[in-house]
């Protein structure tokens, strides 16, 4: 707990009246379980106690998959956080809900036998992200102050209200906080078919940075990596289409990388972006250090539409100091930008691989892609923001918007080609 508080201690968060529904027990008449979608900005982080949650949330890794996880889903999908997010489970002595003022009341009555039972790690990893938005107290910020992430987001609150022994207690805290199962990127590492990206990935600065199974604490899930490499597959030239799929679902993308049909020519392609793997980790995030320099040249300097901290998907971090890491290439962001950006962006840059024809030879770079961004990167900027403005401002259906993606990579693919007349013509 970061905050001292007394107890008993009565909380009271706004919640509209649409979004409150108290339930009756069917078998324990002394309880009532109350669910609400509370407004993530208005839920008092960090101060709810958790002592009787079995696990410690003293101290949070903010890069570790399951807080990354939880501030991923924040800041790319607000709208979606309470779907996403399982929320906050709350054992109270008593709760209700006031009709007139709107506001939802729940009592802990002692830090050791009532507060957080589950959701805690979320809790404390929303206090941390609300504390890094300004110096200042979160609560005192005014609307303008307060990141549309934060303003957007709800959260999922079930508290459960009576008397609640220490049995009951105690199966709920079992209950609700069960073990993660081996996940199923665990079981392909298991069969090795990741060695030869490991091969690769061992011998560049990567080497400690990505995670091959459930429970490592390197920080980049390989299901990120492979979803990078879908974006740049040879088998979206064949069949016409953009990896829309590796923005969408990471799932479907294990599914294409061990789909070992050599006439579909998924997992042999793969392995055929060896020589460029190390290239494409890097221009991921490469691009997202130098976007904002992009967007000025596409946007000016002065003007509201030059304010790239502002829109709505981007987290700015004011304190130069406090700047997100970026986890694989280890360098640092002010601008924190949405992968429904990033992923199309990224994704236009296949259109400078050059395969080998016939099978034979290697793939490799038509022309070097940090040349090309940063001599066109702020055309394929524009061009993104424009169409997000169209989408309504949202980086998640921009991520999903066939015209995006289809439009980035035209655009890459004509300035090739552009380039590719001009010299001809100069010799």
């Amino acid at each position: 707990m970061s905050t001292a508080v007394k107890y008993p201690h009565e909380y009271r968060i706004p919640v509209s009246q649409e979004h409150v529904r108290s339930i009756k027990d069917p078998h324990l008449q002394s309880l009532t379980t109350l669910h609400a979608i509370v407004k993530v900005r208005d839920l008092p982080n960090g101060k709810i106690p958790d002592k009787i949650n079995p696990r410690s949330h003293e101290v949070i890794k903010m890069g570790s998959r399951i807080p990354e996880a939880i501030q991923g889903a924040l800041e790319e999908s607000p709208e979606l956080f309470h779907l996403l997010n399982r929320g906050c489970l709350i054992l109270a002595k008593k709760a209700w809900y006031d009709n007139q003022s709107k506001i939802l009341h729940f009592v802990i009555e002692s830090e050791n036998d009532y507060g957080m039972v589950d959701g805690a790690t979320t809790d404390r990893v929303l206090e941390i992200l609300k504390k890094g938005v300004s110096s200042a107290d979160f609560d005192s910020l005014k609307g303008d102050e307060i990141p549309e992430h934060f303003k957007n987001a709800y959260i999922h609150l079930e508290i459960i209200a009576g008397e609640i022994d220490q049995d009951l207690r105690i199966k709920l805290a079992g209950a609700r906080n069960t073990s993660v199962q081996v996940k199923e990127f665990s079981l392909e590492d298991l069969k090795g078919n990741f060695k030869w990206l490991q091969a690769i990935l061992n011998k560049s600065k990567f080497r400690d940075k990505i995670r091959y199974k459930e429970g490592e604490p390197n920080p980049v899930d390989v299901r990120v990596v492979l979803a990078l490499l879908t974006l740049f597959h040879a088998q979206w030239l064949k069949l016409k289409k953009d990896p829309i799929v590796a923005y969408t679902g990471k799932g479907t993308v294990l599914d294409l990388y061990t789909n070992t049909d050599k006439e579909k020519g998924w997992q042999e392609g793969y392995e055929k972006l060896a020589p460029v793997v190390v290239d494409i980790l890097e221009l991921y995030d490469y691009i997202h250090i130098e976007f904002q320099k992009a967007y000025k040249t596409a946007y000016g300097v002065d003007g509201a539409r030059a304010q790239l901290g502002r829109r709505k998907g981007v987290t700015f971090i004011e304190n130069k100091a406090k700047a997100r890491e970026l986890h694989l290439s280890g360098n640092r962001t002010q601008y924190v930008l949405p992968d429904g950006w990033l992923y199309p962006l990224l994704a236009s840059f296949r259109m400078l691989l050059e395969w080998p024809k016939g099978g034979r030879g290697t793939v490799k770079w038509a022309k070097d892609p940090y040349t090309f961004f940063s001599q066109h990167g702020h055309e394929l900027v524009y061009f993104l923001i424009e169409r997000d403005e169209e989408l309504g401002r949202n980086p998640n259906a921009t991520g999903k918007s066939k015209g995006v993606w289809l439009g980035l990579r035209d655009k890459v693919k004509t300035q090739l080609l552009e380039e590719r007349i001009s010299q001809l013509e100069n010799k």
